[in-house]
């Protein structure tokens, strides 16, 4: 890169249009001013500085300054508590007897950052706007708002300036694939330094408890691919056929082209919250036609970005074969509903393959997608050729930055029940269809956990075995115990409950210390 081609004069005005871009993303936009400087006349080479620059801010959903884009976590956590002083200064400024008007200027003061809270109702009650107010004061809630916000801008930034494609950075920028890693090794060394002890004296890490759970990558694939191989098991034994469909956004949804990485000239600007939001809409509008035609399938659906970060969905399912082409024209019919007439629409914007036993198993087809959204294990290379354990890092970045859900289980009884069944020990009832379901979902019998639920199209509602919650209370007092604001816990798992008896599959109370000060 040849610096010296920038004039003396323009070096303050470059060095300023550059200053509110990562670190990371200033190189590839000095190149292009580079590139511009050698081919067009300095005037022109820096307009289109400006103009590129200028769209940069304004695809910035929020800025909560010019240089936030190159915020580290120290950052953050120092922004985060001004931003909760500030909060805390302002209700000091309002009657404590006035609590909408705290709320409402609060909430203003929070949604100018880019922050939507979940807990947002059309019509607060007082113990929501009570909810909010504590929130807002509180360092730790700004930082995780704070955090998602910037990833966000991180990546829509990087997809303006066409970072995020084949030839580049592949399905998420390489500064959030960076800081993903980072967070990970953060949360890592805090379960390593934490404990958690029973009331009988049992002391274990929290890195121990979190590597013997579905959070372990390993446990989490092995699961699910039990499940995908029980509902197969189910598919044959029904005489089901199954069906691998891929479904895909409209062009104009995605920022560069599959194969060069060029730009798309029919982008909208569209994030990959609005892709995902899209083909959760479509699939909705699927699953209502279907309910019409009163065709009933089940098994798992894979969400997961193409090289530019644009959403895709794979979905394995099962049906009756005389389902098979109404399942097949109700999915043309919705995924073609927006802009279908534009070409190359009807070859890829949804794609069949029918299963042939006689070629490979049902779950050979979306294996190898669990395993590359997962951690890469058992594949030599990735799906477009790259490194597999590289590939699913940066997948997992990516639904971590956007809050996708990468796997969804269709139809069946859920999973829930099946964990806390492998918690038990063996009752007592052996005839009955709690230790039938309790030793399939031991033997990791999907199929089996699933006939004994009452099989896959029983209505939630008659399912013999349900989750039981309770919430944790102050011996002393007699209350539930609050959170860090002031509200009630939310209930957690206790146990099953079957035949009207409830089993506790959680018996022991657990606090959690410092392992190390």
């Amino acid at each position: 890169m040849n610096l010296d081609q920038i004039y003396s004069d323009d070096w303050p005005f470059v060095n300023e249009r550059l200053s509110g871009l990562p670190d990371l993303f200033k190189k590839h936009v000095l190149s292009t001013y580079l590139k511009d400087l050698a081919k067009y006349p300095r005037r022109d080479a820096n307009l289109a500085l400006i103009e590129v620059t200028e769209a940069a801010d304004s695809v910035i959903t929020h800025r909560l300054n010019r240089g936030n884009l190159n915020s580290d976590e120290n950052d953050l956590k120092a922004l985060s508590q001004l931003k909760g002083n500030h909060c805390a200064t302002l209700l000091k400024f309002i009657r404590f007897d006035r609590k909408e008007i705290a709320y409402k200027e609060i909430l203003s003061f929070i949604q100018k950052h880019g922050i939507e809270p979940s807990l947002i109702r059309e019509n607060p009650s007082p113990a929501d706007m009570d909810s909010l107010i504590r929130r807002s004061m509180n360092p730790t809630w700004w930082t995780r708002q704070l955090r998602k916000v910037l990833n966000r801008d991180i990546e829509i930034t990087a997809r303006h300036l066409n970072l995020v494609n084949k030839t580049k950075q592949q399905y998420v920028s390489d500064l959030n694939h960076q800081r993903h890693l980072q967070q990970q090794q953060e949360q890592r060394s805090y379960l390593e330094n934490m404990l958690a002890e029973n009331e009988v004296g049992d002391t274990y890490f929290l890195s121990e408890l979190h590597d013997i759970s579905v959070s372990n990558p390993t446990i989490k694939r092995a699961e699910l691919m039990v499940r995908c191989r029980g509902f197969e098991d189910i598919a044959k034994s029904k005489g089901h056929d199954g069906i691998f469909i891929t479904m895909t956004c409209p062009s104009k949804y995605h920022r560069a082209f599959g194969k060069s990485g060029e730009p798309n000239p029919k982008y909208n600007g569209s994030r990959v919250s609005h892709c995902q939001n899209y083909l959760q809409d479509v699939w909705a509008k699927i699953r209502s036609g279907l309910d019409r035609q009163d065709i009933r399938v089940y098994g798992f659906r894979v969400a997961e970005p193409h090289h530019d970060g644009t959403p895709h969905w794979h979905m394995l399912l099962f049906t009756d074969p005389e389902n098979i082409q109404a399942l097949n024209n109700t999915f043309l019919r919705y995924c073609l509903e927006e802009d279908g007439d534009e070409k190359g629409a009807l070859e890829n914007r949804v794609k069949f393959i029918k299963i042939d036993p006689n070629k490979g198993s049902a779950t050979g087809y979306i294996a190898k997608y669990i395993s590359k959204n997962i951690n890469g294990e058992d594949l030599e290379n990735g799906v477009d050729g790259e490194n597999p354990s590289i590939t699913a890092q940066r997948v997992k970045a990516w639904a971590s930055v956007w809050g996708i859900r990468q796997f969804q289980q269709i139809g069946g009884a859920p999973v829930s029940p099946w964990r806390e069944l492998r918690r038990m020990g063996q009752i007592d009832e052996l005839d009955s269809i709690l230790e039938r379901a309790r030793l399939a979902a031991d033997k990791s019998n999907w199929e089996g956990y699933q006939m004994a639920m009452g099989g896959i199209d029983c209505p939630k509602v008659d399912r013999p075995i349900t989750i039981v919650y309770w919430c944790e209370f102050n011996s002393d007092t007699g209350e539930i115990k609050s959170n860090q604001y002031g509200e009630l816990r939310a209930p957690s798992i206790y146990g099953l409950k079957y035949n009207g008896e409830t089993f506790n599959t959680r018996p022991h109370l657990w606090k959690i210390s410092k392992a190390y000060d």
